[in-house]
């Protein structure tokens, strides 16, 4: 689903225009976007948490040259935790599926 999908599915779910939706949905990330840059965290309970994270500077080796090494700078990375719930719902999927794959594999055996 793509931002466009969002805010059209949004807007059937609450029943509102899909141009004040677009409108909300816009200042959310503007917002979640400013807040996380500034280094601080937006948690949206039952969602997932936003942050910074700094990664340190690392060592990165070309595989078919591995005596040729380059050095990556540190650098500020944004970063999205998963709350529980959405854990457990991808999770849940997650099984569903692999029990319809079961099924399938038993029955053509």
């Amino acid at each position: 689903m793509n931002k466009s999908g969002l805010v059209g599915e949004v807007a059937k779910r609450t029943g509102k225009n899909k141009a004040d939706v677009a409108r909300v949905v816009d200042a959310a990330i503007v917002t979640i976007r400013e807040t996380v840059s500034k280094g601080e965290r937006v948690a949206l309970v039952g969602f997932g948490t936003f942050e910074k994270k700094r990664r340190g500077e690392r060592l990165a080796r070309n595989p078919p040259k591995p005596e040729i090494a380059i050095t990556i700078t540190a650098r500020n990375l944004p970063s999205f935790t998963p709350g529980p719930a959405v854990t457990e719902a991808v999770a849940e999927k997650r099984r569903r599926h692999a029990q319809k794959q079961g099924t399938k594999r038993a029955r053509s055996r």
